[in-house]
């Protein structure tokens, strides 16, 4: 049985034949191999043809995707890692980056090529589309990189992910948010490689790790079976691509049950749901917790009840009841123009719900899918009566010397875990049907 002495005696001759072999090749300052294999390899910055590739560390002679792109081992090329920093868990120095860890919602090492300042790759800096354009080929929006769609009004925000991480799942106080839904040495894009192009069914790769999962290593989550919306409980229709009223997203196929889209309510939930809470700086309160399963959008009842649901294709009225929509059907993953990130094309058309409007702009997202003529008075009839709450009103405008004809916005009777609707003639909120769901 070897000792500790023994052991190290060992090591340092294995280390001093390696020195002299390095020595014998002239080698020993060529950097190392790009790791070949593995899902990192096969990851968009692992990947060999088309992986990460920072100008100083490619001017180093570093290969493509190589590990030394983002990690600077002990502050090897002079002057470009952050200075060691131990005061902060915070410091870059914890994983050897290049750059600051996470900052705030504007500074992140991941918008060193996720944005769009001075670019240190040398393809210059990442484009990265939204889901609206991604997966619906809403071509007119304008936003390219990650970093943008962290700037909205209503976005994720960053120091919240990290800390409702910290503690959960693996994560630590050092841990970047980014990697609460992308695991960096995993992630894929999708579509592959392509600056401005849409998913097709040909181009696929899959882009987020569930949180719960990091413990585990963060394995890829949508790539495999049991993480498709066609296998969540319920009936799952894909929406119309923009414009379009014959192919679906995400991927401009006639593929219509889910097979082809990641489950992202399950991944979704990891976080959102009854037993966590999240507080939201943005917007100074926590956020509402909900049980999707109850919901109508979800695993609930939405029932048919005559001419209060009429809705559009491609949903159809036989199948209420069964339908689980995805959360990305009407959300960014990042941010959005929109109110609570909400997409700007939804079902083959757009949207326009600025940020603090609290007003009319609420319906161009429900008539996405709502019929707008069977949206006006009937749908609430059953409640008060010929629209007694108040969902309607004239109110006198000073200004303009007449009563304008007002209604109240969707949201303050459907929102995520909703009970209770507004009765306006009383100022008082009314439990419906025992408590059933209204979102």
């Amino acid at each position: 049985m070897f000792d500790v002495i023994s052991r190290k005696r060992i090591a340092v001759v294995i280390g001093l034949a390696a020195l002299a072999s390095f020595g014998a090749n002239s080698a020993m300052s060529d950097p190392p191999p790009a790791p070949s294999g593995g899902p990192y390899s096969a990851s968009a910055h692992g990947n060999a043809t088309y992986g990460v590739s920072r100008n100083a560390m490619d001017a180093a002679g570093y290969t493509r995707g190589h590990c030394a792109h983002c990690h600077e081992q002990h502050a090897s090329v002079g002057g470009l890692e952050p200075e060691p920093n131990t005061g902060t868990a915070m410091g870059a120095a914890g994983f050897l980056l290049f750059g600051a860890n996470q900052i705030d919602q504007d500074e992140n090492v991941c918008f060193s090529c996720h944005g769009s300042g001075v670019a240190v790759q040398t393809d210059g800096n990442v484009i990265n589309r939204s889901y609206s354009y991604r997966a619906g080929k809403w071509t007119a929006d304008p936003v390219d990189d990650v970093a943008e769609s962290f700037a909205f009004g209503f976005a994720h925000g960053l120091d919240d992910i990290s800390n409702f991480i910290d503690g959960k799942w693996g994560y630590t106080e050092s841990s970047n948010p980014c990697a609460a839904c992308h695991n960096p040495h995993a992630v894929q894009g999708d579509p592959a490689n392509s600056d401005n192009g849409w998913k097709t069914s040909g181009s696929r790769g899959y882009m987020i790790s569930r949180p719960s999962q990091h413990a585990s290593g963060g394995p890829l989550w949508g790539d495999g079976a049991g993480e498709k919306m066609s296998d969540y409980p319920g009936l799952y229709q894909a929406p119309y691509r923009f414009g379009s009223t014959t192919v679906y997203e995400p991927d401009g196929s006639a593929t219509i049950d889910g097979s082809n889209v990641t489950d992202y309510v399950t991944f979704c939930t990891d976080c959102h749901n009854t037993t966590y809470t999240i507080y939201s700086t943005a917007r100074g309160r926590n956020l509402r917790s909900f049980d999707w399963s109850l919901e109508k959008h979800g695993g609930g009842n939405a029932e048919n009840s005559g001419g209060r649901t009429e809705i559009n294709a491609p949903y159809v009225e036989t199948s209420l009841g069964q339908y689980a929509l995805n959360c990305t059907d009407c959300h960014e993953p990042h941010g959005s123009t929109n109110n609570w990130t909400i997409r700007k094309a939804v079902n083959g058309g757009e949207t326009n719900i600025p940020l603090g409007d609290v007003d009319r702009k609420w319906k161009t997202l429900c008539v996405r899918c709502h019929n707008a003529g069977s949206t006006s008075n009937n749908h609430h009839s059953a409640l008060s009566g010929n629209c007694a709450i108040g969902c309607h009103w004239s109110e006198w405008d000073a200004g303009l010397g007449a009563f304008l004809t007002k209604y109240q916005y969707c949201t303050v009777c459907h929102y995520h875990s909703s009970t209770q609707y507004y009765d306006r003639s009383t100022s008082t909120n009314v439990t419906y049907n025992g408590g059933e769901h209204l979102f």
